[in-house]
């Protein structure tokens, strides 16, 4: 406590208490008249003190603030410097041969691109360089993957098939021939094809390595500019008759009868004049051909036609339900609606068992029908053939048939199958009948694109003494992709 304050405290006590002692009543009145005037003064002094702390805090605010707005004001400079500094660093950079290469580079990229979009960089290269599209196609018969351009003018389609089987046949000792059985590829085959130039010209191309003895197969342009009249050029098969033009894999068994392989006429160099009128009622073909045969083909040196007489061959189906899927021998489609189809086909100077006969003169015909509904499928074929020998002498005349029946016992996976056919080699010889009877389950994995089928067939042909029979037992896989 300062001096003033002890003054200020001990003194008035010191002077009342004389007072007292002395009795003045005056006296007393006088000191606690004093005693208000000090607490006053204590009061105005606290204020001072108060007044100066507030006085202090504010400047201290004041102060604190200041340094808020320099610390701001500090960083806005620091960024725009920074900002600055990177500025004229890209400055500095575009500025050199490195920069300069990658600006004219992008330049260059960007010309050629416009360049090449314009009709003149397209004349010149002799292609454009349109949008391309790839996708699968597993419904497609043939091949699994397409490519074609957004316009539709050219395409590219892929396709490969292959069939293992195992096959045991027992000879019954009739052929001298011991029993055998094997494993085999029946047909391991490679196929492209697709549009080329416009949306009507199409190609295709099948390669075959069947045993491991690779061939081509098929190679042929063909021209569709209307649904009535088409053309077709180059080696293929035979328009002749439905089950051999259909193809093995989509066949009701794993082989086609003994008629068709007998009368068929299979592939060989030619031209196709062919349409389906009537919104696909009817169908027609008007073909000329080599008739050198498929055997007799050769793709390196040219078989030569030795006759000089070429293979014409006529052909003509009426469908009454509207358009039918006469190429695939199943109802796998399941339809809906009867379907039905009825033709007949004649090849003059044709061929027998594929092979062109030099001393013969041959007019081969064949008449079809099949329907299909709900599962059910039936194809018929009977045919005929006339050889005329050029030395002269008798024709000599043959005969054939088969019919088979198919029913998917579950709709679209299994089905079972039966056939039988018949052939006469010659009107004139007795006893030299061939018979076949096959039966059949096929399951259906994904349609025919992925299919396992088992048969038993019994054959049998006819003989002076006894019979010979033949008992055969095959088991196939094919998958399509």
């Amino acid at each position: 406590m300062t001096g003033s304050k002890w003054r200020n405290f001990v003194l008035p006590k010191v002077f009342v208490f004389c007072v007292l002692c002395m009795g003045g009543v005056s006296s007393i009145v006088f000191a606690q008249g004093e005693s208000s005037t000090d607490t006053r003064s204590e009061v105005e002094e606290l204020k001072q003190q108060l007044k100066l702390m507030e006085d202090a805090f504010a400047r201290q605010q004041e102060q604190m603030d200041a340094l808020k707005n320099r610390i701001e004001a500090i960083s806005v400079e620091t960024k725009v410097a920074v900002k600055e500094e990177t500025k004229q660093a890209v400055q500095e950079y575009l500025s050199t041969d490195e920069a300069t290469k990658v600006v004219v580079k992008e330049e260059t990229r960007q010309a050629i691109q416009e360049y090449l979009s314009t009709d003149e960089a397209t004349g010149i290269l002799g292609f454009g360089i349109p949008e391309l599209i790839a996708e699968y196609t597993p419904e497609h018969k043939k091949s699994a993957l397409s490519i074609r351009t957004r316009d539709g003018l050219y395409s590219f389609n892929f396709g490969a098939r292959l069939q293992m089987r195992y096959e045991y046949k027992d000879k019954d000792d009739d052929f001298g021939e011991p029993d055998t059985q094997n494993i085999d590829v029946r047909r391991a085959r490679l196929n492209f094809g697709g549009n080329i130039y416009s949306k009507d010209l199409h190609y295709f191309v099948e390669i075959d390595g069947d045993k491991f003895d690779v061939g081509v197969r098929d190679f042929y342009v063909y021209w569709t500019p209307f649904e009535e009249l088409n053309t077709k050029i180059g080696y293929f098969k035979v328009p002749f008759n439905r089950q051999r033009v259909a193809s093995s894999a989509t066949l009701l068994f794993q082989d086609r009868s003994i008629a068709s392989e007998f009368f068929d006429q299979d592939r060989d160099y030619g031209v196709d004049l062919y349409g389906k009128p009537f919104e696909g009622k009817m169908e027609y073909h008007v073909a000329m051909f080599q008739g050198a045969g498929e055997d007799q083909a050769d793709w390196f040196q040219g078989k030569e036609n030795f006759d000089n007489e070429l293979m014409f061959v006529l052909n003509a189906r009426y469908n009454p339900f509207g358009k039918y899927n006469y190429y695939d021998e199943t109802d796998l489609a399941y339809s809906d609606t009867l379907k039905a189809t009825i033709g007949a086909s004649v090849a003059f100077n044709g061929k027998r068992k594929d092979v062109k006969e030099e001393d013969f003169d041959n007019i081969a015909g064949v008449v079809d029908c099949g329907l299909a509904y709900k599962g059910l499928s039936w194809n018929n074929e009977y045919y005929i053939m006339t050889r005329d020998p050029e030395s002269g002498g008798s024709s000599k005349d043959s005969d054939g048939f088969y019919t088979q029946l198919g029913y998917f016992v579950l709709p679209k996976k299994l089905e079972l199958a039966g056939r039988y056919s018949m052939i006469d080699p010659d009107d004139d010889i007795s006893n030299d009948i061939q018979r076949e009877y096959t039966f059949g389950v096929n399951y259906y994995f994904r349609g025919h694109r992925s299919k396992i089928q088992a048969d038993f067939g019994h054959f049998v042909t006819e003989g002076e003494d006894e019979d010979e029979n033949e008992n055969q037992i095959r088991v196939q896989y094919q998958i399509v992709f």
